[in-house]
């Protein structure tokens, strides 16, 4: 009896760790695209696209959008397993792998003609700034935000879904002068709602390196350590250039090599 118990017991204890080892990664972010876009879409984003990739053998993945604030949350809590697209700055205290997964340039967004151009934090002096909460921007930027929080003289800040074109909108209608934002983002925004033509971008940046970051439990390490050797597999067989094209794109590493 003693060992049908025990032997009933460890078929529990094996069944139950398979079952947790097949829950899938819950990938969380809101839509930037192209880095991650609609999870119904034929094309949800190429970091889900390579996520989907690696992990498939694994676990596969949970892919859904929600706020970028309330996803590193949910990450920093345990309560989802990963985010989407984030800096080291704006997802502090979550796991970050050695391989980065794109490359964000910041671009100032202006309506045709403006003259405007930026330099500085100075140089925003009498300009509406839109941005996006808790993104983070590099340092003079984020200590633009932050001293200007709450003048919205200055500055406006968008949360929620469809924050890109949210700030497009209020850019198109007068009711900011300046938009800050990815520059892939912006693009694929532009050409998505036909109205590239009714602005002008300006990179005031070199480009900051973007990540999936892993909730610090979770098997977080391991999975970006797992992240990491995927990434490098699929460049090598050249997948990774395939899932690129796609959205228009080519390899990063370049562009931050030749950065160095």
């Amino acid at each position: 009896m003693m060992r049908a118990c025990m032997a009933l017991l460890i078929m529990i204890s094996v069944l139950g760790g398979t079952a947790a080892a097949a829950e899938p990664i819950r990938l969380r972010a809101d839509a930037w695209c192209p880095y991650n876009c609609e999870p119904v879409a034929d094309k949800p984003g190429y970091m889900v696209e390579i996520m989907q990739e690696i992990f498939a053998d694994e676990s596969g993945l949970d892919y859904q959008l929600l706020p970028w604030t309330r996803a590193v949350e949910e990450a920093r809590a345990g309560r989802i397993d990963a985010v989407a697209g984030a800096t080291i700055a704006d997802a502090d205290g979550l796991v970050f792998g050695q391989e980065s997964i794109g490359l964000t340039t910041n671009v100032m967004i202006v309506r045709r003609g403006d003259q405007w151009r930026y330099t500085d934090a100075n140089s925003l002096e009498g300009k509406r700034l839109a941005a996006v909460l808790d993104y983070s921007y590099g340092k003079v930027l984020d200590d633009y935000i932050k001293a200007h929080a709450g003048d919205t003289s200055r500055l406006e800040l968008a949360a929620g879904e469809d924050v890109t074109d949210q700030n497009l909108k209020k850019l198109l209608a007068g009711r900011v002068d300046v938009v800050i934002e990815d520059m892939n983002v912006a693009e694929f925004a532009l050409v998505a709602e036909g109205i590239d033509g009714l602005v002008e971008m300006q990179a005031i940046d070199g480009g900051t390196p973007l990540y999936i970051a892993f909730a610090p439990g979770n098997n977080g390490t391991a999975r970006a350590a797992r992240l990491d050797t995927g990434i490098k597999s699929l460049r090598k067989s050249g997948k990774l250039s395939r899932i690129l094209a796609r959205y228009g794109l080519g390899d990063w590493a370049p562009v931050m090599a030749n950065a160095r």
